[in-house]
């Protein structure tokens, strides 16, 4: 093996990343990776999108990557998914989310579209007060 190929090893391959695991903060699973984005103007990756069996893909920017490894993708914190539980600050249910808004220039979350019966409401960031196993969010 010569000194250049040790050197290659060290990278990973965009395919290497395609089916792994995804972990959040706390060790659960998110699902796997169905793709890796790239921003061609930088060259280098904006974010993943996620899988998990029935659930729609999501996108989840570079921001939440902790460590990539045999296992999978470990993430700094606990991302917001389409189907998470929404409640108030006293933990009532409120609906689920159906759509997460990002801002397109940065990728950062605007907006979540949460769903309760018949009914669909849009919430700003600012309303968000906890990601956990619920969405806390504030009431008018």
């Amino acid at each position: 093996m010569t000194l250049e190929s040790k050197s290659i090893q060290k990278y990973w391959s965009i395919q290497q990343f395609i089916g792994k695991s995804v972990f959040d903060s706390k060790g659960q699973g998110c699902g796997q990776i169905k793709s890796v984005l790239i921003d061609p103007q930088k060259f280098s990756i904006s974010g993943i999108l996620v899988k998990k069996r029935l659930s729609k893909e999501y996108f989840l920017s570079q921001d939440y990557f902790e460590e990539f490894n045999e296992s999978g993708l470990s993430l700094n914190s606990i991302p917001i998914k389409p189907g998470d539980k929404v409640a108030d600050v006293d933990g009532k249910n409120i609906g689920r989310v159906i759509q997460i808004n990002l801002n397109p220039d940065t990728n950062k979350l605007e907006s979540l579209e949460i769903k309760s019966g018949f009914k669909s409401e849009i919430i700003s960031t600012d309303r968000i007060i906890a990601v956990g196993e619920k969405i806390k969010i504030k009431l008018f």
